[in-house]
């Protein structure tokens, strides 16, 4: 009887070769996929994303703040010119500066001391001509600095006070503006400047004008070291950000600029107007320019 083989319960080696490289293979990738997970994916960069930067919204701003200027106290100037004379004065303190009042009859080439210290004047608050030889002036005398309002009809070598006179005139008291003597309340502690003229005075408060007509004040204009009126008209020398000196200009009708004048700001300043120009009384320096 013939032999049959053995019966070959195993797989072909083909076979298993090629289970044994695809079992090889699956490991291979397992244990790379393991791998990227415990050491983090290569191909992803995952370092933090920089923080946006932001631009913060502008904040609405605020508008320019007005130029704040302080009052002169004793060294408050007043400047009065006629058609041949020039009256001017510095006011001086009651009690700790004395005053000096002048006059000038060459456009302020010389300068006469017409102070009436005879009178024991203590302080001048107003100054006003009235005539080529004639002026008041609203001043503090003695040493209870009583207000007195003194005329002179003599180019000043004489002065004489007047109660009726007073009682008319317009000066500053404390924080009250009086319009020929009637008081108003001004919007600060410690007004300067103030120049009348008619039924319209304008008067300063920290560098802010003020026109005051038939008891009504208003604002109007700012950074203003000196000023005066002549027929109704107010004409300001003010602090402005495009003149290197000190600006003229009409603060009644429509604020026209008038010039620019070389001056300085920071100095005592005083004002008159007359028909046809604009007198400037700064420092030491008195200057005119067309109206």
């Amino acid at each position: 009887m013939a032999r049959r083989s053995p019966v070959r319960r195993g797989l072909p080696s083909v076979v298993v070769a090629v289970l044994v490289v695809a079992l090889t293979v699956a490991v291979g990738g397992l244990v790379a996929l393991a791998l990227q997970r415990g050491q983090g994916t290569p191909v992803a960069d995952r370092s933090a994303d920089p923080v946006p930067a932001t631009t913060p919204s502008p904040s609405p701003s605020a508008s320019a703040a007005p130029t704040a200027i302080a009052a002169p106290g004793a060294a408050e100037r007043f400047l009065a010119a006629g058609d041949d004379v020039i009256w001017r004065a510095i006011a001086g303190s009651c009690g700790t500066t004395a005053p000096v009042v002048e006059r000038s009859d060459d456009a302020g080439e010389t300068w006469d001391d017409v102070t009436p210290t005879y009178r024991n004047i203590a302080q001048v608050r107003a100054l006003t001509p009235l005539a080529d030889t004639q002026a008041t002036a609203v001043t503090d005398v003695g040493s209870d600095c009583e207000i007195q309002a003194l005329q002179t009809f003599t180019d000043g070598a004489f002065w004489s006070p007047y109660e009726k006179v007073l009682a008319q005139s317009t000066y500053l008291e404390g924080d009250a503006v009086v319009i020929d003597g009637t008081a108003l309340a001004a919007p600060c502690a410690e007004p300067w400047g103030l120049r009348a003229s008619g039924d319209t005075a304008a008067f300063l408060c920290g560098g802010t004008a003020y026109e005051t007509t038939d008891g009504q004040t208003s604002r109007i204009g700012d950074g203003v070291v000196a000023l005066d009126i002549h027929d109704g008209d107010v004409v300001a020398a003010s602090v402005a950000p495009d003149c290197d000196g000190l600006q003229l200009t009409a603060l009644s009708g429509d604020g026209q600029e008038i010039a620019c004048v070389d001056a300085d700001a920071a100095a005592p300043t005083a004002l008159a107007l007359t028909d046809d120009a604009i007198w400037l009384w700064n420092a030491d320096e008195l200057t005119s320019a067309p109206r």
